[in-house]
């Protein structure tokens, strides 16, 4: 028989009286480094794949956010290029065809002077002015924008709701289904502009019929997600509620808060008119190039320049050789659709809210096809 007796230092083997079994003397250092090397080379062992799968997931996932902060990076990039090309191009149209820009720029003054600013100017500033004076959190959130863009026209309901964002009195989803049905027109710009447009005031009363029909119709799809816009709907039904961020306090100083409201409805008539000049410029470009003479289908030219603004558009429609039903048809679309103008207006007005210019697109889209369907019904029924 032999014992073994361990040391911090060396193994020695020692002879002893023999015995019917064997004893091993373990030194205690000895035992428990032996023992923590056994259970480290276990545990390498055991979880060494799993660990470099995590090692492993992290830098894939590392990589992943990496390519796609990266692809993100050259979309904005790519986007950039384009539009800073559009506008060289743009410029580069008007330097090279002064006459025309000149004549798009005047047009669209006059119009601005003529059918704007006597309609939507007073009403910015009395919507401001109740804004900074009263106290609006009393009022319906629901009713508020729709009765401020039928009084006031494009773009008061987008102005309105994203006030009401931006101060915290609706949530962004509860913006978004107030926004679907209080981007309206007035009944003043239909019955007599659009009616003057095409010749006969039952149908422009048909044409109004319609646009608020669709605006409603346009708010029921849209409310609690039943139309998405790319962000998740809330679940909650629209209510009242008190504000989350710290709204400006009301001011009893009324002659400055009159002040205040008369500067920010013409910073919103400079908007609208800068606006009403680029596409009246435009229009104005596309045509002297021939890109609306390579139609030869008037009526289809009059709709393309509706989509771009409406005013335009509607005008043209009414000199279209067509009947007064197909008139009203395409009057009802093109004035509740707007046009690129005025979801760029709405857009403008909704800034640093959250409503961008995609959900107003999207709703301003489906709008005008609802009521284009209503003006449909409508004409069967009703002798124009």
């Amino acid at each position: 028989m032999c014992v073994v007796a361990f040391s911090t230092c060396d193994y020695a083997i020692k002879p002893e009286r023999e015995e019917k079994f064997c004893k091993i003397h373990l030194e205690p250092a000895v035992f428990l480094h032996w023992l923590r090397k056994l259970i480290a080379e276990a545990v390498c062992v055991r979880f060494r794949g799993r660990f470099c799968a995590i090692i492993f997931s992290r830098t894939s996932n590392v990589f992943l956010t990496a390519k796609y902060a990266c692809s993100m990076r050259n979309k904005k990039l790519l986007l950039n290029k384009i539009v800073v090309s559009a506008a060289a191009c743009f410029a580069l149209a008007m330097i090279v065809f002064p006459e025309v820009t000149e004549e798009g720029a005047k047009m669209a003054i006059i119009l601005w002077l003529n059918a704007i600013v006597p309609v939507l100017l007073p009403f910015f500033i009395f919507s401001d002015f109740i804004k900074s004076s009263g106290d609006l959190a009393k009022l319906p959130p629901r009713i508020y924008p729709f009765i401020m863009g039928f009084l006031s026209g494009y773009p008061m309901g987008a102005k309105v709701t994203g006030d009401y964002v931006r101060e915290g009195r609706l949530t962004l989803d509860e913006g978004r289904a107030i926004l679907s049905y209080s981007m309206v027109t007035g009944p003043a710009f239909i019955l007599f502009t659009v009616g003057q447009f095409i010749g006969s005031s039952r149908a422009a009363a048909l044409v109004a019929a319609a646009h608020y029909a669709g605006a409603l119709a346009n708010g029921f799809f849209y409310r609690q997600g039943r139309i998405r816009t790319g962000r998740k709907a809330a679940a909650k039904p629209i209510t009242s509620r008190k504000p989350t961020t710290p709204i400006t306090p009301i001011k009893s100083d009324y002659m400055e808060n009159f002040t205040a409201a008369i500067l920010g409805g013409f910073k919103a008539m400079a908007i609208i008119l800068a606006y009403l000049i680029v596409f009246y410029i435009g229009i104005d470009l596309a045509s002297r190039a021939g890109l609306f003479a390579a139609i030869d289908n008037k009526t289809v030219c009059a709709c393309l320049k509706g989509l771009l603004e409406m005013t335009i558009g509607t005008n043209q429609v009414g000199m279209c050789d067509i009947g007064i039903e197909y008139k009203t048809v395409l009057a009802a679309m093109l004035v509740s659709f707007g046009g690129l103008s005025v979801a760029g207006q709405s857009a403008s007005m909704t800034r640093n809210s959250g409503l961008g210019f995609k959900d107003i697109l999207l709703m301003k889209l489906t709008h005008g096809m609802l009521a284009a369907i209503f003006a449909i019904l409508l004409t069967r029924f009703v002798v124009l």
